[in-house]
């Protein structure tokens, strides 16, 4: 079952979107166990943003115009006191020392800078360079967002960003999509896991990354393994696989040592792509197996393997967690490149050099050299490109 790409990306996030409508039970995290979950429901602040009013810098909080008399001495230990909340009232003609970020007392008209000013004795001067402006260095309250303001939308992934924003408006607890599991394994008795391979052998290209990529991309990878080209072993680890997402590399081919390709076709319920029309990433599997699951038969060639992955694994966990169809980017060709005489998609890895996408070399499926000096993989289309032509993108995060 040989299909388009595109519509491959698209049946699979139909089916994970189906399938994440039923699993989904939201939960309730501590902020500071969420990052990387994908929220579900918006945020919004609970306060205004500042919560109250306060200095923005070092110096004296004044009222009328100078020179003031300071009313307080400044603070010279804290100890343990929060001297932030220290405060009082000041009249025309006072001052008050203040910090940055400290309530300012009652009555204030403006911030002075401690740099901008001479004390002599009790009474604070600008200096004449620094002539005094009432309502300077003041940060109002709510002036940066009033309080019941969307801090996160539903369906962001959290990032430290967010996971910030969210401790500074006071926010302890998230509700959040269970994230969609994942379960890998690496078929291959060629592989080696450590050393220089010899010949016959080559070195295990998927386990190291494949797994953090996914943690990028919202998943929770509960099981990876790597399982000898034995079609009972092989079956069986996809019998009992727990993840959402059951992920293999090899064996999705047609020869007579393929034992993935031959077991997903018998035991898929759903079988979406058998072959995808796109190189590098031929044969790739795509299908849904008993449990409401999701697996993804990549190749063995580290290139094809890692455009499918990139290509397809966003794609599921996008739809499983109620979010979009990841958008594509888009870039300006910055070469020709020819029709397919197959009639794929090609997905080629380039560097970006603003707006303009440079094939690199070095982009055959076994070969890896071409995706590490990329930036994003590029979607020509089957009838190919001209240089100047804007063609989409996928990112590689």
């Amino acid at each position: 079952m040989r299909r388009d790409w595109y519509a491959v990306r698209e049946k699979l996030h139909d089916l994970a979107s189906e399938i994440g409508r039923t699993l989904d039970r939201p939960e309730d995290l501590r902020l500071e166990n969420a990052l990387g979950m994908t929220t579900a429901k918006p945020l919004v602040s609970p306060i205004p943003i500042p919560h109250f009013d306060s200095s923005a810098m070092d110096g004296f909080a004044v009222a009328g115009p100078g020179p003031w008399r300071l009313t307080s001495d400044p603070v010279r230990s804290s100890g343990e006191r929060n001297i932030h909340r220290r405060s009082g009232s000041i009249a025309a003609g006072e001052a008050w020392p203040c910090l940055t970020g400290s309530v300012l007392p009652e009555g204030t008209e403006g911030v002075v800078r401690v740099e901008h000013t001479e004390t002599l004795g009790s009474t604070v001067h600008c200096l004449p360079e620094h002539p005094y402006s009432p309502g300077r260095d003041i940060r109002r309250r709510g002036e940066e967002m009033a309080q019941g303001t969307q801090l996160v939308a539903e369906g962001t992934v959290l990032a430290p960003r967010h996971i910030a924003l969210l401790a500074a408006c006071g926010i302890d607890i998230v509700s959040v999509h269970r994230p969609m599991t994942v379960s890998m394994a690496f078929t291959g008795n060629e592989v080696i896991a450590s050393g220089v391979p010899q010949p016959g052998e080559v070195r295990d290209a998927f386990s190291a990354q494949f797994p953090h990529l996914l943690r990028g991309w919202g998943a929770d990878v509960t099981e990876r393994t790597r399982l000898h080209d034995d079609h009972d072993v092989i079956r069986e680890w996809i019998s009992w696989a727990s993840g959402d997402l059951v992920i293999l590399t090899g064996g999705s081919g047609s020869s007579s040592q393929d034992f993935v390709r031959k077991i997903l076709e018998d035991m898929c319920t759903d079988l979406i792509a058998t072959s995808i029309a796109v190189r590098p990433g031929h044969p790739t599997i795509v299908g849904r197996l008993p449990g409401d699951r999701i697996v993804l038969g990549l190749p063995g060639n580290p290139l094809a393997a890692h455009t499918s992955l990139y290509g397809l694994a966003p794609v599921a966990l996008a739809g499983f967690l109620g979010r979009p169809l990841p958008p594509l980017l888009s870039a300006v060709l910055g070469r020709d490149m020819p029709a397919s005489h197959k009639g794929n998609t090609s997905l080629v890895p380039c560097t970006l050099d603003g707006d303009v996408a440079l094939p690199c070399p070095g982009t055959q499926a076994h070969m890896l050299s071409g995706l590490a000096a990329a930036d994003v993989l590029a979607v020509v289309p089957p009838e190919g490109a001209t240089s100047g032509d804007r063609v989409s993108c996928l990112p590689l995060d």
